[in-house]
């Protein structure tokens, strides 16, 4: 069934028309990403999606009661709620919905035939958002995107950036809702919240839409990619690497369509312009006729025009040599210990990823290898005349005052204002975008201009903190690429798992107050730890397993209880049948949420919305036996 529509949405700002006819369908069950360069109007089109902006001539349609979860119904963060408190209020709709089906079950056991109908259009998005067991996912929510059990009773006033866009991220994933929509949300997660947010989304019993950046997220959670530009919308199927090779073929087609149409056209052209006037004049003419009726194959566009990085061609310092060296290091954050006792070995010409859970450390390591501060204890030594190149997340190396141009020129006053303006048009700042004040600059501008100003100078080593934020696909690839002609040191924070995939050759893992090494980069950081995290849950399983069969053993036996005053005799036939049945209903509440799990299953909104509906059924019949259990007499 289809969700929602938009047909023919033109948007315009001024007079630019960034939307210019654009059409989209969102079904049940879809998974979409969505991706496309800084400015072509994604956030635009999904704000339109959302509701949340009107669009200037076009329809948007959606079906009855669509309930959409997406980041601008976030509500204020006041002081006096904790986070775990505030996610579970949410944007209050879970409590609405709840009171709704309550209202349509009456309507049922009244015998309203419309009750029915609507109940079940509710069931789908009262699941999404928790369903009965709303607690627990909020607080397995909180622990996947990166919150310890005492962060949950932090005051949200006193919140990060970070952190607060992570708790509008966990309530968009507990909100009841039929579409999903989110706006990059690997942005402020680490690997592990990365993955939780993967597999979240691949289960998600609703419809999801999500702009992102990120290459190998796309690939895992998107079964549909549609590229925004050039003021439309153009769907392709499958995942993002599915969407490069389709892309990359259209547009060969498309080229080579082009070119033999054009040769067609000079060859048709010359003969009527040789035979116009000549006996030949009639057929000349024909042909001049038909090349009039001719539909024009438009010339291909290709891909927009890329950031091109170069952060240098000669840089010191030899192979295989330390370039910084991290002894006994003990890094504090205030009188928080990040590492005690850590090691760490930057080799020169390598690039060293430096990778782990938020909060972990990496940023105050990071700048400490960059030569800001000093560790609490330990050493760091530098190789002779390191020249070291920061990158920072904050973009605080920016000016607080002047345009674009006078940002560069801080830098070197010797050079003339053209060499300055190539320079920038190297990293899309063009014409009058150069004469922008640095302070209107958006998130993704000002991430440009940063590494403009850092590849004006000659750098040996360079420490870049997260720096695909807020960048498009073209812009992380354009990365990509100079970070592998750059014959000098990197070390980089990054959630990007394409990059570090492409570019590092070792992998730093900072967690648990220690810094670990792995030489063979992230496929065997990700092997060693995943493996560990499952030791570590069979010996919690096991060790509860013990616990229980000694408490078991230790237990006294359980005496008959007493006939209440009504005169009703405690039955005990009765009473290990209940008992029967509470672990029957367990057992086929298990084995329906293993069936979520099955991909036919969760591929199928028909499929899982038939399960969730069952699974909220044994809940309801599960939750009455053990009152009836808690009470028997």
């Amino acid at each position: 069934m289809t969700l929602i529509t938009l047909d023919k949405i033109v948007r315009r700002f001024g007079d630019e028309a960034i939307l210019d006819g654009l059409s989209l369908r969102i079904d049940e069950g879809d998974r979409i990403g969505v991706v496309g360069d800084n400015g072509a109007g994604k956030t635009t089109m999904v704000r339109i999606l959302a509701g949340v902006d009107d669009a200037d001539t076009g329809q948007r349609n959606t079906r009855r009661g669509l309930r959409i979860a997406y980041g601008a119904q976030m509500p204020a963060m006041p002081k006096g709620s904790t986070v775990q408190d505030f996610v579970m209020r949410g944007t209050g709709e879970h409590d609405a919905l709840e009171r709704r089906m309550r209202q349509l079950e009456a309507g049922m056991a009244a015998g309203e035939p419309s009750a029915l109908r609507d109940y079940g259009e509710l069931q789908a998005a009262f699941e999404a958002g928790g369903g009965y067991d709303r607690k627990h996912r909020v607080e397995k929510v909180l622990s996947g995107l990166g919150f310890q059990l005492t962060d949950l009773q932090k005051d949200v006033s006193v919140l990060s950036g970070g952190e607060s866009s992570r708790v509008q991220l966990a309530i968009l994933m507990t909100t009841p809702a039929d579409l999903l929509m989110l706006d990059e949300p690997t942005n402020h997660l680490d690997l592990q919240g990365i993955e939780f947010v993967e597999d979240f989304v691949v289960r998600y019993p609703g419809a999801v839409l999500v702009v992102s950046h990120d290459r190998r997220f796309l690939d895992a959670i998107a079964t549909n990619i549609v590229e925004v530009g050039d003021g439309v919308a153009t769907r392709y199927k499958g995942n993002f690497s599915h969407y490069r090779q389709q892309r990359d073929l259209a547009l060969l087609s498309q080229a080579r369509q082009f070119k033999s149409q054009r040769e067609f056209i000079d060859k048709e052209m010359d003969y009527i312009r040789r035979n116009m006037a000549g006996r030949m004049s009639a057929q000349a003419k024909g042909r001049l006729k038909r090349l009039q009726r001719l539909q024009l194959i438009d010339k291909p566009k290709g891909n927009r025009a890329q950031m091109r990085l170069t952060f240098g061609k000669t840089t010191r310092g030899q192979q295989g040599q330390v370039a910084i060296e991290g002894e006994d290091l003990t890094v504090k954050a205030g009188p928080r210990v990040l590492i005690e006792h850590g090691m760490l070995r930057v080799w020169f010409g390598e690039v060293t990823a430096l990778l782990g859970r938020n909060g972990a450390g990496k940023t105050t390591l990071l700048r400490l290898l960059a030569g800001i501060g000093q560790p609490a204890a330990g050493a760091i030594r530098f190789a002779h005349n390191l020249r070291i190149g920061y990158f920072s997340q904050e973009k605080n190396d920016l000016p607080q005052q002047g345009t674009v141009l006078e940002a560069l020129r801080e830098l070197d006053r010797t050079v003339n204002e053209g060499a300055l303006r190539d320079h920038l048009a190297l990293f899309l700042f063009c014409g009058d975008d150069v004469d922008k004040p640095v302070t209107e600059l958006s998130g993704g501008e000002k991430q440009r201009l940063s590494l403009a100003r850092m590849t004006r100078a000659q750098f040996d080593l360079l420490c870049l903190d997260e720096p695909t934020n807020h960048l498009d696909v073209a812009g992380t690839e354009g990365l990509e690429q100079a970070l592998k002609e750059f014959p000098g040191t990197v070390v980089l924070i990054t959630h990007d798992r394409a990059l570090v995939e492409q570019v590092a050759d070792r992998v730093a893992w900072v967690e648990n107050g220690a810094i670990r090494t792995f030489d063979q980069g992230l496929a065997q950081c990700q092997r060693v730890l995943a493996d560990e995290r499952a030791a570590a849950r069979a010996a919690e399983a096991a060790e509860r397993e013990r616990l229980a069969k000694k408490a078991e053993a230790a237990a006294p036996p359980v005496e008959a209880k007493k006939a209440i005053e009504t005169g009703k005799v405690r039955n005990p036939l009765l009473f290990q049948r209940l008992e029967e049945r509470i672990m029957t209903l367990e057992a086929a509440i298990e084995a329906t949420r293993a069936a979520m799990l099955a991909p036919e299953n969760y591929a199928s909104a028909s499929k899982m919305k038939d399960l969730q509906a069952e699974q909220a059924r044994l809940e309801r019949e599960l939750a009455e036996a053990y009152i009836q259990w808690e009470n028997w007499q």
